[in-house]
């Protein structure tokens, strides 16, 4: 009866950790979804002219902070420190708690206070091509030191999220990045309203409203925290105060500095997004309608790192702690980059042929013009080839992390990110917007392959026979695929309206889903016999 009730918890845990990973899993793809109607909307009103340049530029830096912080890569070091606080006494989880919110806080408003200050020079550095002095340069620095204010709140956000998130709260946390976009959402409703399109105000308003969606955000985080022993308190005479002078500086510090390797990986699509953006300034158009782009991009990319940190790095840890030197974990890793091959490769495939119905249907209106959806619908193909690439390197980067490679995968990230400025820079210089787009996939599968060939040289990577072969037909079936949604395309011409864009990218949609559905049916119906077991 001991071993029943035993396995009784195990289940019941396991369907705990289930249900708290579908929460955030829907709470996420509500987000993206919410995040794409914010996007077509930001572009309903100010298309791809130079206000739209300009608060991208000044986007650039709230949008990595919110990548990196408000998407979970801090809780990587900061849960586990609170866990680890827990053996220190009564208080001990708090006091780091609260000394980690007061350096991370403090250093983000100084950074951002500074950056206010000589945002200038800030634009000039991440749009170089903008001219100083000219219209978009002028409404960027504008809009960057409204925009940058958002950082200290993202900071006090990810603390309390953390928090929340130890405690195995996951609701709220989960959404506030829906609360964030609605906020947002709200803004541009009323510059809608008003009739504000491409207009400076308007820009300006956005980036005030990326601003108070830090503060939506941060609401929900304090609310999902209370009550919890970690909550950080700090107000005089309260129940939970606790002084700051006994707080443990050194480990919060050490807290921070072990969340760099995390928010490196976490942040390669946008380092990358920002330096292909630097190098396209100097074209109008280039830097909004590349953002738009990335935005497609997304939803693909943050559901496969959603995977990884949720599913794959618990699995990895477990396989290790209870195998020891035999540990299957290196195959688990193989096994984890085949699903996430089976998700981004049709995924790519589709974005890339889809391109242009894509960006029409989501985004040609108001001042989105076509020209507009055209520039953007090319960028967007030629990022749908990084996206595999992209995809894997974050499976390898949690197995680097998982293995005890992390000094190894954060050279090769960094190394990956020169390759992405070297050949954006040039490939823009010499081609235009479109070929400095191809820098993405060129940096990601030199990363790919080079962790990729150190892990599997470390013994922390391996592919099994079966799992090569079901790579190769998830390649063939997605070319399969592409080829004939390209053909039906070409077969259903566009039609003029809206309504009518929606259902035949819906049709393309959904024949290229039964094209690979019935190739992959039929790979796991073969691979037995390509690949036998024993």
């Amino acid at each position: 009866m001991a071993i029943d009730s035993t396995g009784g918890a195990g289940q019941n845990r396991a369907m705990s950790l289930l249900a708290r990973t579908s929460i955030v899993s829907a709470a996420t793809l509500s987000s993206r979804v919410l995040g794409f109607v914010r996007d077509a909307a930001t572009a309903a009103v100010l298309g791809t002219g130079p206000a739209a340049d300009a608060l991208v530029a000044a986007l650039a830096l709230p949008l990595l902070a919110r990548r990196l912080l408000s998407e979970g890569a801090f809780n990587l070091a900061f849960i586990p420190a609170l866990a680890h606080a827990e053996g220190g006494g009564e208080g001990a989880p708090r006091r780091l708690a609260g000394a980690t919110l007061a350096l991370l806080f403090g250093t983000l408003l100084a950074f951002a206070l500074l950056a206010a200050l000589f945002m200038p020079q800030v634009i000039r550095l991440l749009a170089p091509g903008f001219e100083p002095g000219g219209a978009r340069a002028d409404v960027a620095v504008l809009c960057g030191r409204v925009a940058v204010l958002y950082l200290p709140f993202a900071g006090l956000a990810a603390i309390y999220g953390g928090v929340a998130n130890g405690a195995h709260r996951v609701l709220l946390p989960a959404l506030a990045p829906v609360a964030a976009n609605l906020t947002v959402l709200a803004v541009i409703a009323v510059l809608l309203l008003r009739g504000l399109m491409e207009s400076d105000t308007a820009a300006v308003a956005i980036a005030a409203a990326t601003v108070a969606a830090g503060v939506s955000q941060l609401g929900l985080m304090v609310v999902a925290a209370r009550g919890c022993p970690a909550a950080p308190g700090i107000l005089p005479g309260g129940s939970a105060a606790i002084s700051p002078a006994g707080w443990p500086w050194r480990k919060a510090l050490g807290v921070i500095r072990a969340a760099a390797p995390a928010f490196l990986f976490a942040g390669l699509s946008q380092f990358r997004l920002i330096i292909i953006a630097a190098a396209v300034s100097a074209s109008p158009g280039a830097v909004a309608a590349l953002n738009y782009a990335q935005r497609l991009m997304d939803l693909p990319l943050g559901l496969v790192g959603a995977s990884a940190g949720a599913v794959l790095v618990p699995a990895l840890l477990r396989k290790s702690a209870l195998s020891g030197a035999a540990s299957d974990a290196p195959e688990a890793s193989g096994r984890a980059m085949l699903a996430a091959l089976a998700f981004a490769l049709p995924a790519a495939t589709g974005l890339a042929v889809l391109a242009d119905p894509i960006v029409v249907t989501l985004f040609q209106r108001g001042s989105f013009d076509a020209e507009d959806a055209h520039l953007t619908g090319a960028l967007l193909a030629i990022l749908a080839v990084s996206l595999p690439a992209q995809g894997l390197e974050r499976i390898l980067s949690a197995t680097a992390s998982t293995a005890g490679r992390v000094k190894m995968a954060e050279r090769v990230a960094l190394g990956s990110l020169a390759v992405c400025l070297l050949s954006a820079f040039g490939l823009g210089l010499g081609a235009g917007p479109r070929a400095a787009a191809g820098a993405a996939a060129l940096s990601a599968f030199a990363s790919l392959l080079v962790l990729g060939g150190l892990l599997v040289r470390a013994g922390a990577l391996v592919f099994s026979r079966a799992v090569l072969l079901s790579g190769l037909g998830l390649v063939a079936a997605s070319l399969l695929m592409g080829g004939c949604v390209g053909m039906l395309a070409a077969l259903w011409p566009a039609p003029e309206g809206q309504s009518a864009a929606a259902v035949r990218l819906a049709g393309l949609v959904a024949s290229g889903a039964v094209v690979y559905g019935t190739a992959a049916w039929l790979l796991k119906a073969l691979l037995p016999k390509l690949a036998p077991q024993g």
